[in-house]
């Protein structure tokens, strides 16, 4: 026992030495790397000059990475608190208007139960509530079957706000039936909120009306048993002003639903009209997380939650706050994707970043090794080092080229119902203003079976374009759609594939194929992609006669998902050459034309949301780069061992193999020309301008060798000085032109 508690005592002594050694390790390495002595004055200044360069390289790379994670960081956070606050205005706006609601019909049942207020007062009182509150839409009494007199069974008058005028009405309906549940529930569980309804004349009131109800008692008997009830009802129409005016970015938006999960406002106006219920659909759509989260937010706990739609793939952060007055819960739902910074953007700052690090690693290498001491093994080392890091500088900055682009951010992308409800907004209010109809939607489906690119700018596509009409609502549209990018030529055809109609809706499909014209990029190649276009009119968007835009919409339901990386319709079966299959999916191009296409009385397009189909093609560049890289590679390699192995005496010799090399590369570079037929220069032909560069400067240093054998440069180590270049610079000026070309 005595010797077991020795050996404890003895270990954290051990311990300590262990480490005090490896502390003294280190001190002294970094002693022996970051001082210099015996040297001469050039390797002082050598040492220092890498010592500080790259203290500075190393600092800028750090403070740029911590810049850079902050910046993300605070980007996300700022969106993040922007919509807590929102949520929260909200609730407490809401909170506020129905207060007086509340206090008003409080306030006329006290003055009755407590005989302040006769009956025949009542009227008086009601019609100056409602003048005094300009937001109410009405107020009334509900008396019991013969409380408001012996000879009237019913009597509930009340004043209503009708084209901004107060009229007085009578409820001729018998209340008192079972299926007006906001009379019995007043009389048997007292004040309360009642369920939001609809108008039986929308032409009076489009938006949601909600009351609140109080029961009133008879001031001349002890039990006080109730009289009646006393109401005034609330127009949602400014608080979902309030909701609809919220900056969520593109296709965020705000709802709200009761406490039995009804919808008040949500920007898909069917499930306001239809009274949708959000329990309903979340298991309908069997989302379970989602359902959990509303019963937490009615529960009256604030809920903030990150989601991700399994149809769209958009990931978006959602928050819920209950209103403290009825109980409702007001939503935010905040598309993430669309505060992700741009892919080139991202790719410009990370690639600064990486060139930070680049140089602070190749002057600690300088250190670690002590090149500036000189010597050929030094050199020669620290030549190869810089090389793999210049080699890894460009493959990091490939990886950022090959790295999926983001489209949320830049692209206005259609991937629900409510994303395409926000975006068209500006154009239902545009139409008010112009004094037209509102827009026709017509759904739009595409499904790509095949494409060609035949040449740089076009491309041939076939497949299936389908929309659906609704009896009522398209009866006076046209069955037609036009594809303004295509070339009509002898290879076009359009043609009605079918038509089937059921239940009120006609479904058209029609197939076609079609050269189109596009703006293809080759600047890239072979790190490039491309974006198949196809823009889609109905065949009457310019029809004067209908006082009304026609705009297309994706159809949403003939898709089981729409996320773009799954690509939505495009045949899975395609053959796809030497490209793959990146992402698809529906986008609105704005377009503003500065003509009204001859139809008189109307205004020209202004920022028209045009629907487009796009597709996007990335090069399948690994074979194709390995095939044309290659040969490069090996030329490069056998002028380098024609450097490494032959001197000035052998000038010719040299000559005629750099003659020969050229001959190999122009060839090479030929067939590359004839690949790509575009009248710019592409990225991979950079490489071959590089390699001629090359070619002429080891001709050039031969030359000048054979004239000047006793230069000092060309007699240490026979030539050594540009040997140990060769590669490094090479590599230097391919990363600079990398850069150039990406950034």
């Amino acid at each position: 026992m005595t010797i077991n508690q020795e050996i404890d005592e003895n270990k954290p002594i051990k311990e300590e030495k262990k480490y005090q050694k490896i502390k003294t390790q280190i001190y002294l390495f970094l002693h022996q790397v970051l001082t210099i002595n015996n040297a001469s004055k050039p390797q002082i200044i050598a040492f220092y000059t890498s010592l500080i360069l790259g203290g500075i390289s190393l600092t800028l790379a750090i403070v740029g990475s911590l810049l850079y994670s902050l910046e993300q960081k605070e980007v996300f956070d700022n969106a993040k608190h922007q919509s807590q606050r929102e949520t929260a205005r909200v609730a407490l706006e809401i909170d506020r208007r129905l207060y007086f609601a509340q206090k008003s019909a409080i306030s006329i049942a006290n003055a009755l139960s407590s005989g302040k207020l006769a009956d025949e007062e009542l009227l008086g009182r009601l019609k100056l509530e409602l003048e005094e509150n300009t937001d109410f839409l009405d107020v009334g009494v509900a008396y019991k079957p013969f409380a408001y007199s012996p000879d009237v069974e019913l009597y509930a008058p009340y004043y209503a706000r009708i084209d901004d005028k107060i009229e007085l009405t009578e409820t001729k309906v018998n209340y008192t039936k079972p299926k007006y549940v906001w009379y019995s529930n007043t009389l048997n569980k007292g004040p309360n909120w009642g369920e939001p309804y609809f108008w039986s004349a929308p032409s009076l009131n489009s938006d949601p009306v909600v009351g609140f109800f109080t029961p009133f008692y008879n001031p001349d008997t002890q039990d006080k048993s109730p009289r009646g009830i006393v109401y005034s009802e609330y127009s949602l129409t400014k608080i979902l002003d309030i909701v609809r005016s919220l900056n969520l970015g593109r296709t965020g938006y705000g709802f709200i639903i009761s406490e039995t999960g009804t919808y008040l406002y949500h920007p898909n106006e069917e499930y306001i009209k239809s009274q949708a219920n959000i329990f309903d659909i979340t298991y309908q759509q069997q989302d379970e997380k989602l359902r959990e989260l509303i019963v937490e937010g009615l529960r009256g706990k604030p809920v903030e939650a990150a989601l991700t739609d399994k149809v769209t793939g958009q990931n978006s952060w959602l928050f819920l706050r209950k209103t403290n007055l009825n109980g409702w819960l007001v939503g935010i739902v905040f598309i993430q994707d669309e505060i992700l910074p741009d892919s080139a953007l991202t790719r410009r700052k990370l690639t600064t970043i990486s060139i930070a690090y680049l140089w602070s690693a190749i002057f600690i290498s300088i250190l670690l090794l002590r090149v500036y001491r000189g010597g050929v093994k030094r050199i020669s080392l620290i030549s190869s080092i810089v090389s793999i890091f210049f080699v890894a500088n460009i493959a990091f900055v490939w990886s950022l080229v090959l790295k999926a682009r983001t489209y949320t951010s830049t692209r206005n992308l259609l991937l629900s119902d409510t994303g395409v409800k926000q975006l068209l907004a500006p154009q239902i209010r545009l139409s008010k203003e112009l004094n037209q109809d509102p827009p026709l939607i017509v759904p739009t489906g595409v499904f790509i079976q095949s494409f060609d690119l035949t040449s740089p700018k076009d491309a041939f596509v076939t497949g299936y374009i389908w929309q659906t009409y609704k009896d009522g609502v398209h009866d006076d549209l046209s069955r037609g759609i036009m594809l303004p990018d295509a070339i009509e030529n002898s290879d076009y055809e359009l043609r009605e594939d079918y038509r089937y109609k059921k239940d009120g809706l006609e479904v058209i499909s029609w197939y076609f194929a079609y050269t189109f014209r596009m703006d293809f990029d080759f600047d890239y190649y072979p790190f490039d992609d491309k974006d198949l276009k196809i823009r889609i009119w109905h065949q009457d968007y310019n029809n004067g006669e209908l006082n009304r835009r026609v705009i297309l919409v994706p159809d949403f339901q003939s898709y089981t998902v729409i996320n773009p990386q799954t690509a939505p319709g495009v045949d899975k079966e395609i053959v796809l050459g030497e490209w793959y299959l990146r992402d698809s999916f529906f986008e609105y191009i704005f377009k503003t034309y500065n003509t009204n296409f001859g139809v008189v009385n109307t205004p020209p397009k202004t920022n028209f949301p045009e629907l487009q189909f796009t597709v996007i093609l990335q090069r399948d560049f690994l074979g194709l780069f390995i095939s044309k890289l290659g040969p490069m590679i090996v030329v490069l390699t056998l002028l380098f061992a024609v450097l490494l192995v032959t001197n000035y005496e052998q000038t010719m010799e040299v000559l005629g193999a750099c003659a020969g090399f050229v001959f190999i590369v122009i060839l090479d570079q030929v067939t590359v020309r004839q690949q790509v037929i575009t009248k710019g220069i592409v990225y991979l032909e950079y490489f071959y301008f590089v390699v001629y560069l090359y070619i002429f400067l080891v001709a050039i240093n031969f030359i000048l060798w054979t004239l000047n054998p006793n230069l000092p440069i060309f007699k240490y180590k026979d030539n050594f000085i540009f040997k140990a270049l060769y590669w490094p610079t090479m590599l230097k000026v391919l990363l600079l032109i990398t850069i150039l070309v990406f950034i």
